[in-house]
């Protein structure tokens, strides 16, 4: 395991979250400083830090310490990706608009 890599997985999602580091470090329980520290590969976290990390950046933790998803997460669609498969390519457009809209109200 690769802690820089581990550390710039941690911030790249955090970004595509728009949570700043002290969000996620107010959702995580640590401080600022912690989180600054583990996505520069500099710490390492309990697996209470790491849990609390990957559910309040909805991903796995497959992925923050190896780069990788489990075979659950890839072998099964979600809910919205079957919605979205229902959806007419001619509409998707649209729904595409909707859910832009709505994304940065459910945070």
């Amino acid at each position: 395991m690769d802690l820089i890599q581990v550390g710039l997985r941690i911030k790249r999602l955090r970004k595509q979250c728009n949570l700043t580091q002290e969000k996620l470090a107010e959702l995580a329980n640590v401080t600022p400083h912690y989180i600054y520290e583990i996505e520069r590969g500099m710490k390492t976290m309990s697996i209470y830090t790491l849990n609390d990390i990957v559910v309040n950046l909805d991903t796995s933790v497959d992925y923050v310490l190896y780069g990788t998803s489990t075979p659950a997460e890839s072998s099964y669609p979600d809910h919205l990706e079957l919605l979205v498969e229902s959806v007419p390519y001619s509409k998707r457009d649209a729904l595409a608009d909707i859910i832009s809209a709505i994304l940065p109200h459910l945070k």
